[in-house]
């Protein structure tokens, strides 16, 4: 799903306003309440950006984060992490994220950096397509 960002948030007002002014961005917007869900919504729509709260009940957002990293529809997946500051991110890092944004963040901000992961996980997305070509070539070569 081209454009697609699923926003991973306990609090509904971040949902709500993230699912009102991201459409304005040309984002379509998957929303999730908790980690469970996240995991659930990712495996059936594979979003091209994971936009994941590091604070909340249940799964948090860092095993939510490592979770979708050991997934392989999802290994690969730009995920930004919604964190504190100084150790939560390194942390995140260490969990897989991307990148990083704290509360409260400017929705301008916001919609360019989601912009920007969605560019950069087309380019993943075409050099893995890239590499199991080469892969497949190379096997064919070998026969």
């Amino acid at each position: 799903m081209a454009n697609t960002v699923l926003v991973v948030d306990d609090e509904i007002i971040i949902r709500d306003l993230l699912n009102v002014f991201l459409p304005t961005k040309g984002l379509k917007v998957i929303l999730a309440a908790n980690g469970e869900e996240a995991l659930e919504l990712a495996k059936k729509s594979v979003p091209k950006v994971i936009l994941l709260d590091m604070k909340m009940p249940g799964i948090d957002g860092l095993e939510t984060c490592r979770r979708l990293r050991a997934e392989e529809k999802t290994r690969y997946t730009p995920i930004i992490l919604v964190t504190g500051f100084g150790a939560e991110k390194v942390e995140a890092d260490d969990a897989g994220a991307d990148d990083f944004i704290s509360k409260p963040f400017d929705l301008e901000d916001l919609a360019s950096r989601l912009k920007s992961a969605i560019r950069i996980g087309h380019l993943t997305d075409r050099a893995e397509r890239l590499m199991t070509y080469m892969d497949e070539l190379d096997k064919n070569r070998q026969k």
